[in-house]
C-alpha cells in the first residue's frame, strides 16, 4: 500500500513492501511537482505493490491502469463534455477487469469473453449499446497508446461489438402529457411538508422541450446568446457540444414563455445546479406526474413533435444537431404520409 502526503511543502509517499516494511520516498517539492503529477507517481507505485513487480520497466509495455491515468488527462483537456462519462466507464468497467494488465498483453480471446460475461442473461445485464460504449473506450485508449507509440500495434482491432437486437421508437410527451408534467411542478406534497416541487422547474422543462437541448446545452446558455426569434447553441472552451459546432434553433411560443418565466439575473439562462441534480428533479417532476421518461425524453419530444409537423428530416438534423440523418430517421416513421400510408389504397 502507498500514501501520498503533503509534509513541510513536499510530495512524500509513504509505502510498505510485500513483507510489511515500511519505506518513505519524496517525490520533490510542492512547487515543482503539480498534484496530478505527485498523484500519477502514486497510482504507478500502487500498481507495482499490487502487481509485484515494477511496472515502469522501459522494456515492458506499462500496465492499462498505468497508462489510462495519464490519458484521462489528455482527455480532459481534449473532450470536457464527455470526459465524465468516460472516466466513468473506465473507473467502474475497465479498471477491474484490466487494470494491472499490460497494454499489449489484452488480448481478443480476453475481451471477448468480458463481452460475453456482461452480455450474459439477467436481471442485471447492461443494453447492449453500454457494452459496445465500454468497447469503443477501451479500443480508443489502446489506439491512443499506438499513437503516442507506447505500444507497437493495436492488440484488439477487430473486437466487434455486441448486436443489439432492440428497436423501438424513441419515447416523447404527448402535449397533454407535458402540460402534466408542467403542473406537477406547482403541486403540494406531503400536505406541504418538507420539500416541495420547484415553479421554476415547469419552465425549465418547457425550455428544453421547445428547444431539443442536450442536458448540457441548456446548462451552459447565455442571455447573451438568446435573441428575438432565436438562439445559438455555441461550442465552447468551457464545455462543447456533441458534434463540436454551433447551430441555432428558433424559439417557438412555448421556449419564449419559459424564457419568460425563468429568474433574469446571472449570464445563464438556467440557475446554477449540478447535471445529475438537474436529471434527477426532472425525473421527480415526471414522476409526480405519473409519466414515464427522463429529462432526454423532452429532447425526443422536441424532435418527434417537429417531425409530425412535416418539418424536413434534414432541417430537423441541423435544429437538433445530430452528426448525421441517418440519428434523425429514428423519428420518421411520425412523418405525414408515412409507411402507415403507403399501402392504404392497396385492396388484394
Amino acid at each position: 500500500m502507498a500514501t501520498l502526503r503533503r509534509i513541510d511543502g513536499a510530495w512524500i509517499l509513504d509505502c510498505r513492501d510485500t513483507e510489511g516494511r515500511r519505506h518513505r520516498k519524496a517525490l520533490g517539492r510542492c512547487n515543482a511537482l503539480s498534484e496530478r503529477d505527485a498523484k500519477r507517481i502514486h497510482h504507478q507505485h500502487e500498481i507495482e505493490l499490487a502487481a509485484g513487480f515494477r511496472t515502469l520497466n522501459p522494456e515492458l509495455a506499462p500496465a492499462f491502469g498505468q497508462f489510462v491515468t495519464d490519458y484521462l488527462v489528455w482527455h480532459a483537456a481534449e473532450y470536457p463534455s464527455s470526459n465524465y462519462r468516460i472516466s466513468q466507464i473506465v473507473t467502474q468497467h475497465l479498471l477491474p477487469e484490466f487494470e494491472f494488465i499490460a497494454l499489449d498483453a489484452i488480448n481478443p480471446r480476453q475481451v471477448e469473453a468480458r463481452k460475453h460475461r456482461r452480455m450474459a442473461p439477467g436481471d442485471n445485464r447492461p443494453k447492449a449499446e453500454t457494452v459496445a460504449k465500454e468497447l469503443r473506450t477501451l479500443k480508443a485508449i489502446l489506439a491512443k497508446a499506438v499513437e503516442w507509440k507506447t505500444i507497437r500495434e493495436h492488440p484488439i482491432p477487430h473486437v466487434s461489438a455486441p448486436l443489439s437486437l432492440d428497436s423501438k421508437p424513441p419515447l416523447f410527451f404527448t402535449q397533454a402529457e407535458l402540460d402534466a408534467l408542467y403542473a406537477a411542478c406547482s403541486l403540494e406534497v406531503n400536505a406541504g411538508e418538507g420539500p416541495q416541487p420547484n415553479p421554476v422547474h415547469a419552465a425549465i422543462w418547457r425550455l428544453y422541450a421547445n428547444t431539443g437541448m442536450r442536458r448540457g446545452e441548456g446548462l451552459m446558455l447565455k442571455r447573451a446568446w438568446v435573441g428575438k426569434d432565436a438562439m445559438k447553441i455555441l461550442s465552447t472552451d468551457e464545455q462543447r457540444t456533441k458534434s463540436g459546432k454551433w447551430r441555432e434553433i428558433p424559439l417557438t411560443k412555448g421556449a419564449k414563455i419559459a424564457l419568460d418565466k425563468l429568474p433574469k439575473d446571472g449570464e445563464h439562462v438556467i440557475p446554477r445546479m449540478v447535471p445529475v441534480s438537474l436529471s434527477r428533479a426532472c425525473i421527480n417532476d415526471i414522476r409526480r406526474a405519473k409519466l414515464y421518461g427522463s429529462l432526454h425524453t423532452l429532447r425526443h419530444t422536441f424532435i418527434s413533435h417537429m417531425v409530425m409537423a412535416g418539418v424536413p428530416l434534414r432541417t430537423v438534423q441541423k435544429l437538433a444537431g445530430h452528426s448525421t440523418v441517418a440519428v434523425t430517421e429514428r423519428y420518421s416513421h411520425l412523418a405525414p404520409g408515412h409507411l402507415l400510408d403507403a399501402g392504404k389504397s392497396i385492396s388484394l
